[in-house]
This record gives C-alpha cells, structure tokens and sequence, in this order.
C-alpha cells in the first residue's frame, strides 16, 4: 500500500513517535512522509530525520494532503497536541478542510495514551488496520479506534462581520494572528471579529496593543490566517546546529520583519539574515543555526516569549534600540 504519513509540529517529533510509526509501516509498505507546518522543521533537523521526512512543502496539513491525493492510496495524520482534546480540535479542523474520496486517519499523541480517529463511517476499517499494523510490530501501540465528526466551520458570517472561533486555548496563553501576538487569553472562549478586513473586537482576549498597530495596514483574511496559540515547541530538544563557514563567501542577505515561522521560505540562500522585533529574531534565530546563516538581530525588549531555550547562529549580533 501507497501510505503518506502528514505530520504536524515539532512535538510528534521530539518525542520519537514520528521515526517509530515511519519505520514500522515502512516494513511493509511504500511510505511517504512530509512535514505540515512550519515549526516541526526544526525538530526534523535536530533529529537528523531531513532524508527521511520532506520538510521543503511549507505547506499545511490539510494542503499536504490534497498535494499528496493522486499518488497515496492512505493518508496518515501525525500529530502531539498539548492535550488530547486540542489535538482532537486540530484533527476534526484537518478532517473539515479534506472530502472522503481519499481514505484519512489521524493518529493523536501515540505514546501518551492516544488515539486512532477516523472521520467518515467508511473509514473505520482503515483506522482498524493503523491500529493493528502498529499493533503487530509494537504492543504499545494497541490504540483505542474512535469516530470523530468533521469541525463545522470554525468560522461564520454575520452580515458585514467574519467571525473566526479559536478552539484549544488555555488561559494565560498568547494568541498569534500570522505570526503577530495579538494578545493574551482570559478565556477558552476565543474569537476574532473583523469588518473588511480589519479587526474590531476579541472576545477572550487581553488586547497588546502594539501587536494590533502591526497589523493595521494588513488586510485579515480569516478564511486563511493561521491562528495559533500557546508556545511553539513545548518540549526541549539538543538543537543540531550548523557551521556558518559554509555560508561565509555568499553575500546575498534577507531580511525577516515580523514574519519569523516563514523563515525557511524567506532565506533560500542567503548567507546574511536581518531580522527585526524580538519574537521574530528569537524565532529565525533559532532556525538559522541550524542552517548555519548569521543573523544581525534588531530588538526593542518586546517580548512575549513564544519560543523558549533558543539558540543563536555563531557570529550574530543583536543590537537593542529604544522602543
């Protein structure tokens, strides 16, 4: 069988989950594995699994999918949520974005007591095979199967207002609307509001005032802006990082404001990256060293701290200016 495993995020890497379940169908089966997502690159990286799963798409899960329809016979979700409900939440929204002519299965934190979902009745036999495949080759894999129902959509119309629900989040939490924190949650239940494009109101959120300044000459499309809360890699792995001699003799140089989890498509290969805002030249920071591209950082002491225990590319500088 033709099996095309999707995975989402960092964490399904860290933990190891992701390199088993390859290698257990790759026993029996033709697969292909790519990364959705952005922030699950570095994880590939850092575990040296670049050979084995393809980080070059930039693309989402669910565009992953569609891209992978005509050449996989199974599509496979991979994902570590924070908890099992808001992986639940993430998997229905993947389920709600794909139609039934192809066979999907999402597996949700695989070793942390998960689950095998399946989304349309006709699928269930599928999930039953996920599961006893895994089963055959490793006993912890012995997952409990179960149904879930397609999010409907998490974002509605109400005559001049779009409406996006967020689902997941904990309290306490910041909220990035494409990249910008935007503010910080007081309440699991979060929407934004926008009118042509703008935003004019957040229900359960403590409005940063100078995330929304960002993005005042922007035009929200809520349909498509990635909405995204909490840290962006919980757990905390020995980043692998890369010499810059390679990148010395190259002069070309790119520069990242305010945009840092599109890093990898912003770079290409530049031997010089200019970032601008603190959470951004943490971000690209970060991923750099592992490219081995010096960065010339600039910060104002705005930070809101969505990425923790970073690394710096050797030779950077990070200049400070008043806010």
């Amino acid at each position: 069988m033709r099996i095309g495993i999707i995975l989402h995020g960092p964490e399904i890497v860290d933990v190891g989950s992701a390199e088993k379940i390859i290698d257990i169908f790759k026993k029996e089966h033709d697969v292909t594995a790519r990364l959705g997502g952005t922030m699950g690159r570095t994880a590939v990286l850092d575990a040296g699994l670049e050979n084995v799963i393809d980080i070059s798409g930039g693309l989402t899960p669910s565009e992953t999918i569609i891209a992978m329809k005509n050449d996989i016979d199974l599509a496979i979700l991979l994902n570590h949520g924070k908890t099992l409900d808001t992986g639940r939440y993430f998997g229905r929204i993947v389920a709600s974005k794909l139609d039934n002519s192809l066979p999907f299965v999402h597996i949700e934190r695989p070793d942390n007591n998960g689950r095998i979902i399946y989304y349309y009745p006709p699928a269930k036999r599928c999930a039953e095979f996920v599961r006893n495949f895994l089963a055959k080759y490793d006993g912890n894999y012995d997952l409990p199967v179960e149904l879930g129902i397609p999010e409907p959509s998490h974002i509605r119309i109400d005559r001049e207002f779009v409406i996006r629900s967020i689902g997941g989040a904990f309290i306490g939490e910041n909220i990035r609307l494409d990249g910008i924190v935007i503010g910080e949650t007081t309440n699991p239940d979060v929407e934004i509001v926008c009118r042509d494009g703008k935003i004019i109101r957040l229900k359960g959120i403590k409005v940063k005032p100078h995330g929304l300044e960002k993005l005042e000459n922007h035009i929200i499309d809520l349909f498509t802006a990635k909405v995204k809360t909490g840290g962006i890699r919980r757990t905390r792995p020995k980043p692998r990082i890369r010499d810059i001699n390679s990148k010395k003799s190259n002069n070309k140089i790119a520069i990242i404001d305010h945009a840092a989890e599109s890093t990898f498509e912003l770079v290409q290969d530049a031997g010089l990256v200019i970032t601008v805002g603190d959470d951004t030249t943490t971000i690209a920071s970060d991923i750099l060293a592992r490219l081995g591209i010096p960065v010339i950082g600039i910060i104002d002491g705005d930070m809101d701290n969505v990425l923790e225990n970073t690394v710096v590319p050797e030779g950077s500088i990070i200049i400070r200016v008043r806010p």
